[in-house]
């Protein structure tokens, strides 16, 4: 029953940690980059996926990233001599993916951003 107990207090602090990536944070971290140049952001987290030019002669720089994550779906429990014994934790695998696109003008200055899917920050 102790190591059920610890088990369970292990499970509980990764949840609690997993809280620490946010979208907010993803958000804010984004919105302080208009009004920066490109090349800084470049140097700062690497070269883009892909680029493309809008009509209006204005770039976007698109950048993908995909995250699997194996998240808890509860205990497995097995009948032994002694009654329920526990005997792992099973997982169940999560992929989740963020497109991250910057908008910069001419001058390579970040106009505005935009994103699809599941995007966070930590």
């Amino acid at each position: 029953m102790k190591k059920f107990l610890t088990l369970i207090m292990i499970g509980v602090t990764m949840i609690v940690l997993s809280g620490c990536a946010t979208h907010q944070k993803f958000v804010q971290k984004y919105d302080g980059w208009v009004g920066k140049d490109i090349s800084a952001l470049i140097e700062k987290i690497g070269y883009p996926d892909s680029t493309f030019s809008l009509p209006n002669n204005n770039k976007v720089y698109v950048y993908e990233r995909s995250r699997v994550d194996a998240v808890p779906t509860g205990p497995l429990m097995g009948y032994g001599y002694y009654g329920y014994r526990y005997y792992g934790y099973s997982y169940q695998t999560v992929t989740s993916s963020c497109k991250l696109f910057l908008e910069t003008n001419k001058k390579g200055i970040i106009v505005k951003w935009g994103y699809r899917g599941s995007c966070l920050s930590y």
